[in-house]
């Protein structure tokens, strides 16, 4: 067989493909990519990194979201490339945008988001609470004030108008005490009044949502254009409502569809806005081991 033969048929083959996978996605709600948080998998990723990205892929995860830098970002991007997943974000703390280590890293990593995962108490500011237990930082941040909102506020406004210069977008992903009311406010809704929508998207956490008993659909509604990528996660009944740090170790989590969140609906909403990418998250205890539990939600989105 010629060169140009073989390069011929390689290059049907992979039309093919790609037209294949074309289809599969627009099974999905929103005919967006799969995407997962490798939180999710985090134990599996540790013990055998390869094995569980290809069976991710295998799976058809198409996207993924760091909760952590590998060690080798490059290696590990290509890795990911060959399997024809794409990391689309990253989970960092706030003080680890000025780094420059980051953004390095970021840029081997082919990043479009950078998301900061969690608020950062004003007094704490200049400490990395990424060594800091839940334990340690609890009794901290059940004083939370909404001036410390506003200072995270103005640097989200800060770093994301240094980073949309170095090509990637900032975000913010809540947690349950990002919907705690503050002085008649609830944290989360002053945060977004106070980023420049140019310069700061939201990553909204529905698990998050519910537990600290708000509504998910009801923000995707109110702020149809902020809120641009989706972690779906969801509880059993019976849950606790609470806005402590800790609630991803109070209660189980559900599979989707299995859980109390009305997803049909949920999509619906969401379908009206500018949602970029959905990223299914399993955090905590759960029923099922993660490649299995992550296997049925895939399986319960296609069929929505």
């Amino acid at each position: 067989m010629t060169i140009a033969r073989r390069e011929f048929l390689l290059s049907l083959a992979a039309g093919g493909l790609a037209a294949m996978w074309s289809k599969r996605v627009a099974t999905y709600p929103l005919g967006l990519p799969p995407g997962l948080q490798l939180w999710t998998v985090k134990d599996d990723l540790r013990r055998d990194t390869d094995g569980t990205l290809r069976e991710l892929s295998r799976m058809g995860i198409r996207e993924l979201e760091l909760f952590e830098l590998p060690p080798a970002p490059r290696e590990f991007r290509k890795k990911c490339d060959d399997l024809g997943m794409s990391i689309v974000s990253g989970h960092f703390y706030l003080q680890a945008l000025g780094k420059h280590e980051t953004l390095d890293a970021a840029h081997a990593l082919g990043l479009r988001y950078i998301i900061v995962v969690f608020p950062t108490l004003r007094s704490l500011k200049d400490k990395d609470i990424s060594d800091m237990s839940v334990q340690e930082l609890m009794p901290l941040y059940e004083k939370i004030t909404l001036d410390d909102y506003r200072w995270n506020a103005e640097q989200f406004n800060s770093y994301g108008e240094r980073l949309a210069r170095d090509g990637f977008q900032l975000g913010y992903h809540n947690h349950a005490v990002d919907l705690k009311r503050l002085d008649e406010k609830t944290a989360l809704d002053e945060l977004i009044a106070r980023t420049d929508p140019k310069l700061v998207v939201f990553e909204m956490d529905t698990g998050h949502v519910i537990h600290a008993g708000a509504d998910p659909i009801a923000y995707l509604r109110r702020y149809p254009t902020r809120i641009q990528l989706l972690h779906l996660k969801d509880l059993v009944p019976g849950f606790h409502v609470s806005a402590r740090i800790d609630t991803e170790d109070m209660d189980t989590n559900a599979e989707l569809g299995a859980g109390v969140i009305d997803w049909r609906a949920l999509f619906a909403v969401a379908g009206q806005g500018h949602i970029k990418h959905w990223l299914i998250e399993h955090e905590g205890t759960m029923a099922d081991p993660p490649m299995k539990a992550v296997m049925q939600s895939l399986r319960y989105l296609a069929s929505i």
